[in-house]
């Protein structure tokens, strides 16, 4: 659920049935964090955002946009409030990630952040109860991420994973996780739970990160990278069938 300009705006109207949505849990790491008196939030430089929670103790606030050390600061403070007036929780720690929307996950890290609400999450947090600590990332990657240029016409991830639908192949779960193409260098990238397929603009690029993969398929600018074990392994009797649905969608 976004939040805004003037503070936190829900369908729904309630804001904290949105922060409580549960999602795989990420691993929050404090770089260098500094203590703050906390700026009383105004709409001057608050910008749109999203909470997640993770675990218990542990939240993701995704933001997309490059937004200024001061306005991720202000979101952050802002989630501090709702939290400590509707008393959620003993103690958070924040991730702020680069995600258009809720869900995105793995986004270029922007910033860390730490509140304690109660003493028990004083304790957790090493901070007084009702303090807080923030940092925004000096060196952050821009959000969202400078993708490279596609030409027109290029087969996608999308038309990919439509293709393979249209078969009559598994598909289960598809999600848009573009947001990891920051390592990879990817364009487009969706995920499901048997496979994944990374769509790329460069060519060197696409060689370079497929070889990293033991188990992939790659034709041209795109490959499928498919799962050996883990919970959700492919069924290697698919693994062909996915291969020829993407030679055929790339023309051969």
């Amino acid at each position: 659920m976004a939040f805004g300009l003037v503070g936190c705006s829900n369908s729904e109207g309630d804001p904290v049935a949105v922060a409580t949505t549960t999602s795989t849990a990420t691993t929050t790491t404090i770089v260098a964090p500094k203590t703050t008196t906390p700026p009383k939030t105004t709409p001057a430089v608050m910008r749109d955002f999203w909470i997640r929670v993770d675990r218990d103790g542990y939240a993701t606030m995704n933001v997309n946009g490059t937004y200024t050390d001061a306005e991720l600061e202000s979101a952050f403070n802002e989630q501090k409030r709702i939290w400590t007036s509707t008393k959620k929780g003993d103690g958070w720690f924040i991730e702020i990630n680069c995600g258009d929307g809720q869900s995105p996950e793995g986004g270029a890290r922007q910033a860390n952040g730490k509140f304690a609400i109660t003493a028990l999450g004083a304790a957790r947090t090493g901070l007084e109860k009702g303090g807080s600590e923030f940092e925004a990332l000096p060196n952050r990657q821009p959000c969202p991420l400078q993708l490279d240029a596609t030409t027109a016409g290029a087969v996608t991830a999308d038309d990919v994973i439509a293709a393979i639908k249209l078969a009559g192949l598994p598909v289960v779960d598809p999600r848009t996780n573009t947001s990891f193409c920051a390592e990879s260098g990817c364009v487009q990238l969706v995920t499901t739970d048997y496979f994944s397929v990374y769509q790329f603009a460069d060519q060197a690029k696409a060689d370079k990160f497929a070889s990293l993969w033991p188990s992939h398929y790659q034709n041209g600018l795109v490959f499928l990278r498919y799962t050996d074990d883990g919970s959700d392994p492919t069924d290697p009797s698919l693994i062909p069938q996915y291969n020829a649905v993407l030679d055929q969608v790339m023309g051969g």
